[in-house]
């Protein structure tokens, strides 16, 4: 996967490091080795997201719509927002981009969202009710719990 790492923080190298390895971590788990390498990621860090959007991330397609493989995740990394935050964050786009690249998931232009196999009207679903936000929901925090664990695993085997 390439990735590409920008915004507000980003020269903070520690946040810059975990947030990359993250990313790869997130993404070989959820997409597998035959689609992780065909992969592109943006992750911009952007200051106050949450108070102008009300989301503290978002992933959205950054080229072919039919067949998706360069994406763009924004994450709020304002300094009130710990990495750990931005991590969880980070693995609930990340799910949305696995749903995106495996065409699980597509946003129409006309506000329409297809699930799967099932066509919904954005506008008539509530946020919480949709089985793509409730996937992710699911997955976030066990990814991000395992990722989590294993980087503390390799520091404490660093240090001893």
């Amino acid at each position: 996967m390439k990735l590409y790492l920008e915004g507000y923080r980003s020269n903070n190298k520690y946040m810059a490091e975990t947030i990359i390895t993250a990313s790869h971590y997130y993404a070989h788990k959820l997409l597998g080795g035959r689609l992780y390498p065909h992969i592109t990621l943006d992750v911009k860090l952007v200051k106050d997201m949450h108070k102008k959007t009300g989301g503290y991330g978002f992933c959205s397609i950054d080229g072919d719509a039919e067949k998706p493989r360069e994406f763009l995740i924004e994450l709020d990394s304002s300094k009130e927002n710990l990495i750990q935050d931005l991590l969880i964050w980070l693995s609930h786009e990340m799910v949305h981009l696995k749903q995106f690249a495996r065409g699980e998931l597509t946003d129409y232009e006309d506000g329409r969202v297809k699930w799967k196999s099932k066509l919904f009207r954005g506008d008539k679903i509530d946020y919480s009710d949709a089985p793509w936000e409730k996937e992710a929901y699911r997955i976030e925090y066990k990814l991000y719990e395992e990722f989590w664990n294993v980087m503390q695993l390799e520091n404490n085997n660093g240090t001893e």
